[in-house]
């Protein structure tokens, strides 16, 4: 299932390891952002909204997969035939013993 009413829903390896890190570099900053402020005006609530912006950022961004996530398709080896191999049937199988 690639797709739902005509939308992609998949994300490739290498389009997840840059979701992660947009992930990560946005949280970090909002919340070293966050700190700052909150320090500056002694207020830890306005620490803990500017960390929650960031967390909302950061999922609008990396959830969804967008097409900046999919810029690197698997290329899958296709499917080869294998020689089927001689079957026995049962009738043979009586007449050996």
């Amino acid at each position: 299932m690639d797709t739902v009413m005509g939308i992609p829903v998949h994300m490739d390896y290498e389009g997840q390891r840059l979701a992660e890190r947009l992930f990560h570099i946005i949280i970090l900053s909002f919340g070293a952002a966050g700190w700052l402020y909150g320090y500056h005006v002694q207020d830890f609530f306005k620490t803990i909204l500017m960390l929650g912006g960031g967390s909302v950022l950061a999922c609008l961004v990396t959830l969804p997969p967008w097409p900046i996530y999919r810029r690197s398709p698997l290329k899958w080896v296709p499917v080869q035939e294998q020689p089927s191999a001689p079957t026995e049937t049962v009738s043979s199988k009586k007449k050996k013993k």
